[in-house]
């Protein structure tokens, strides 16, 4: 009696706590190799669509709401489209201008362009501008302006080292940063591994440094 009394009471209360589980949309589950969260930082995913063919995941900063850094992907049938769709991405690798010396002996080239000065350097198969307000840069003389332009690119070249990404193996890679904060999404990190297109873009250098590197793993 007492064995049957058990029984009973735990098929019913088994048949009143069945708990339902609900999927979790993560990159991974979609085939995307983004991180979910940015170490160090608040940047977390806020959304996931698509998958491994084209996807995209947007970030945010913890509770809010506005994006701060956006992931796409793209993977081809083959290497010969992923280089025609990685050349929407990729800047003109410039010749012209005055030559200026990176901290770790790498040979950049110095641009003045709408307000804007640009240097340039290739590392790694990486073709890496870093921009800066003119206004940043503006000397007395072309050695003055040229060894402040370059203070400003072995600042990008430093994260870009911590960070580890131009050392990542691509077929092709393209670095767009700025030195100064930004509002909005305008640094951009992208790339082509064999078949594979992708791109980072965000707000703040380090953080949109840190998922391309998390992604290239």
């Amino acid at each position: 009696m007492f064995g049957i009394a058990v029984l009973s009471l735990g098929g019913a209360t088994n048949s009143q706590n069945v708990a339902t589980v609900h999927a979790v949309t993560t990159p991974a589950s979609n085939g995307l190799t983004a991180p979910e969260k940015v170490d160090g930082t608040n940047t977390e995913v806020k959304s996931v669509t698509g998958n491994s063919t084209s996807g995209k995941v947007v970030y945010t900063n913890g509770s809010g709401t506005a994006t701060t850094a956006t992931y796409k992907q793209n993977k081809y049938q083959n290497s010969s489209q992923a280089t025609t769709s990685f050349a929407n991405y990729q800047n003109v690798t410039e010749t012209n201008g005055p030559k200026i010396t990176l901290s770790d002996g790498t040979k950049a080239v110095r641009q003045g362009v709408m307000g804007h000065v640009y240097i340039q350097w290739q590392k790694n198969g990486w073709n890496v501008t870093a921009v800066a307000d003119t206004d940043q840069l503006t000397t007395t003389s072309v050695s003055s302006t040229n060894k402040a332009a370059t203070a400003v690119a072995n600042k990008v070249q430093k994260t870009l080292k911590a960070t580890q990404v131009t050392t990542q193996d691509v077929t092709k890679g393209n670095v767009v940063v700025y030195s100064s904060s930004q509002q909005k999404p305008v640094n951009s990190i992208s790339w082509q591994q064999g078949k594979k297109v992708a791109r980072v873009t965000g707000a703040n250098v380090t953080t949109t440094a840190k998922i391309a590197k998390d992604t290239l793993k």
